[in-house]
């Protein structure tokens, strides 16, 4: 049995602003407002995020946070749905220094996985499945790799892999950064090595959204954002990776230099600007834990600067889903990490995107879809499923029943 194609980033409904009760509210301006959502259940520093359909027992979109120090085998779901913490069936091998995505399940498990890879002395991948409830060991890495940047995008062409593919970049391997560059077909269940990163950097960043069309490429690429490198320790440099041409070219540097695990996200842009957007958020620079939070357009290739996070995170997951109690707006959330005196916090936090005009631009999510896009990925057959993540599919809101496992956080 094969799996089915995961829905889409454009699942959210973009409309006009609401308020959003029992929220507090911060820095709200012309491009957007951050929020604070309920606190994960306990702290956590080097926690991960990805953004899936929830568990059974849940409902709609949930933000997945996945391991970390001290609870390096935690997985806790946060539904914006049902506004709670759940968790889930921890991972199998405890990790810190990993990194985390949502693709395709592996060939023969139906849906959606949030795979978790790599970590401090790993190599090995796991999946945890949103419809059985479950972990799945995969094909290792080629190598062990910590803190490094992972994303979802369609496969390149001519290395034997197939559909969409799990992409793992950068890190180390314990002793040096790394500019090695893997990506994994959940169709054949391989690894291929691509073309290396232009740049070694760890404890960087990165996600998967539009091709910037000023280089002249096209459909969805890989963002490596940030990081630290030798003899630099906090890095503004950006580069793309087009599947297209198994290549890495550099775009406008971020305002912000950043390192220390900063977090990113692709997500429907701040009014004014147009397409998806990718977030970059927090960091440290120098001695400094940042709060502050920059948008980048493919459409203008141009970077812009948002309002600040309440609170500095570094070390924490990010993750692009709905928003808290108004679910038909679009959130970027931030989660765990160190603060500002370099505590470990369970604050989160989310950025609420302000629109123009309700439902007329792109929205996020790191996952292909299987519903035909407006925008669709240029193909010489345009009526042959498309393995671009951003493609459109509704949200999800009717309520599932109880699973085994899915447990309310305490």
């Amino acid at each position: 049995m094969s799996h089915t194609r995961p829905r889409g980033w454009r699942r959210l409904a973009v409309l006009a602003m609401a308020p959003l009760l029992a929220l507090s509210a911060t820095a709200a301006t012309a491009q957007g407002v951050w929020v604070t959502a309920p606190p994960l259940p306990t702290t956590r520093v080097g926690v991960t995020g990805a953004a899936a359909d929830c568990p059974e027992g849940l409902r709609g979109t949930c933000v997945y946070a996945v391991g970390g120090s001290v609870l390096g085998d935690a997985l806790t779901a946060y539904s914006p749905s049902v506004g709670t913490w759940v968790t889930l069936p921890p991972v199998k091998t405890p990790r810190f220094g990993q990194t985390t995505t949502t693709a395709p399940c592996p060939d023969g498990v139906r849906g959606d996985c949030v795979y978790t890879l790599g970590g401090a002395g790993l190599a090995t991948a796991e999946a945890y499945s949103v419809e059985t409830n479950a972990w799945l060991t995969i094909r290792s890495l080629t190598s062990v790799r910590s803190n490094a940047a992972s994303a979802t995008a369609p496969c390149p062409d001519d290395l034997g892999l197939h559909g969409t593919c799990v992409y793992i970049f950068g890190g180390t391997d314990g002793a040096n950064p790394l500019t090695t560059v893997e990506a994994y077909s959940p169709v054949t269940n391989t690894w291929a090595t691509l073309s290396p990163l232009q740049t070694a950097r760890f404890n960087h960043t990165g996600t998967a959204a539009p091709c910037p069309g000023d280089l002249g490429l096209k459909g969805t690429c890989v963002y490596a954002i940030g990081g630290a490198t030798t003899g630099i320790p906090d890095l503004a440099s950006v580069e793309v990776y087009s599947p297209l041409l198994n290549a890495w070219q550099y775009v406008p540097d971020m305002p912000t230099a950043r390192s220390d695990t900063p977090g990113a996200a692709t997500a429907p842009c701040p009014d004014g600007m147009t397409d998806g957007c990718v977030y970059v958020l927090g960091g440290l620079n120098g001695a400094t834990g940042l709060t502050t939070a920059e948008a980048y357009s493919p459409v203008t290739n141009a970077w812009v600067t948002l309002p600040p996070m309440p609170t500095p995170h570094r070390e924490f997951g990010v993750a692009a889903a709905p928003c808290p109690k108004n679910t038909r707006n679009d959130c970027v959330y931030a989660f765990g990490g160190l603060d500002a005196a370099a505590a470990a916090t369970a604050t989160t936090e989310a950025f609420t995107i302000e629109r123009a005009q309700a439902g007329s631009k792109p929205k996020p999510n790191p996952n292909p879809s299987s519903t035909p896009s407006a925008h669709p990925k240029p193909s010489a057959q345009p009526s042959a499923p498309s393995d671009d993540p951003f493609e459109d599919t509704p949200l999800a809101t009717a309520p599932k029943a109880p699973k085994p496992g899915v447990a309310p956080a305490s």
